[in-house]
C-alpha cells in the first residue's frame, strides 16, 4: 500500500482517471463474493469511475441545493443545543455516542424527511456496513455487513416508495430530488437505494470522526482551547482559512 497526504498528489490522483481507477469490483469480488455487500460497494458513488460516477455524482449533487442544506440549519442548531442540554446533565458522558454521532444520523434523517421514530436502527446498519470495509473480516462481520445492508435496502425501498406516491417539496426534499432525477437522467432503483445508503453512511463516519478527534485535540492543545474559549469567532475564520 502507499499512503498520499500532499494535496498536489491527492489532486492528480483524484482527477486522472486513466491511470488510476475507484472502480473496486475486481478487488472486492473475492473479498465479499456475490453479495449485498458486494453489490453495495460496487454500486455506491465513491467506489466507481466515470460515466457511472460523473452521471450518479451529478444527479446527487443536484439534489443537494443550497436552498435544501440552508433548510436544515435551525434543525441542526436546536438538535446540538438539545444534545449538549442532555450532556449538561450528566456526570460522564461518551462525546462520540451521546454527542458526535447523535448529529449527522439526524441531520440525513431530516435530509431524506425520515419520521424520528423510524431512525434507530440507522447507525448500526451504517457501522456494520463500513465494518465490512476492514481489510481482514471474521464471518460474523460479513454476515452482519450483509444483514445490514439488506434491511438497509428494503428500509429505504419503503420510503422511497410513500415518496413517489406523496413527493415532496423538491426545493428541499433531498429523496423527491433524487428519485426525480437531474436534466432528464435518472437513477435506477438500485444506484437510488446503494446511493442513499452511501449519504448516510459518508455523512455519519466522517462527522462523527470530525467531531471526535477535534475534541480529543482540544484536549491535548489545551492552550489552543483556551484561545476558542476566549474568542468562539476563531472557529469559522479557522474553517474559511482551511477551505481557502
Amino acid at each position: 500500500s502507499v499512503m498520499l497526504s500532499r494535496w498536489e498528489d491527492l489532486y492528480r490522483v483524484y482527477r486522472d482517471i486513466r491511470l488510476f481507477s475507484s472502480d473496486k469490483k475486481v478487488e472486492f469480488l473475492p473479498k465479499f463474493g456475490p453479495s449485498p455487500l458486494y453489490d453495495h460497494h460496487t454500486t455506491s458513488l465513491v467506489f466507481n469511475d466515470p460515466p457511472l460516477h460523473t452521471r450518479v455524482r451529478k444527479i446527487m449533487v443536484g439534489a443537494m441545493t443550497p436552498k435544501a442544506i440552508a433548510a436544515l440549519e435551525p434543525g441542526l442548531v436546536a438538535l446540538v443545543d438539545r444534545l449538549l442540554d442532555h450532556v449538561a446533565e450528566k456526570n460522564e458522558v461518551d462525546l462520540v455516542t451521546d454527542f458526535a454521532a447523535a448529529i449527522p444520523v439526524e441531520v440525513i434523517g431530516n435530509l431524506f424527511d425520515i419520521p424520528h421514530e423510524e431512525r434507530g436502527p440507522l447507525r448500526d446498519w451504517s457501522l456494520a456496513v463500513l465494518g465490512a470495509l476492514e481489510p481482514v473480516l471474521s464471518p460474523a462481520q460479513q454476515e452482519g455487513g450483509n444483514r445490514a445492508v439488506t434491511a438497509f435496502k428494503a428500509f429505504l425501498k419503503d420510503i422511497a416508495d410513500a415518496r413517489r406516491k406523496a413527493p415532496g417539496d423538491p426545493a428541499t426534499d433531498v429523496l423527491t430530488r433524487l428519485i426525480n432525477g437531474n436534466e432528464g437522467e435518472l437513477l435506477s432503483e438500485e444506484e437510488l437505494l446503494q446511493n442513499c445508503i452511501f449519504i448516510l453512511n459518508a455523512g455519519h463516519e466522517t462527522t462523527t470522526n470530525l467531531i471526535g478527534n477535534a475534541l480529543y485535540e482540544l484536549l491535548e492543545w489545551p492552550v489552543e482551547r483556551q484561545r476558542l474559549l476566549a474568542d468562539p469567532g476563531l472557529i469559522p475564520t479557522a474553517v474559511a482559512e482551511f477551505l481557502r
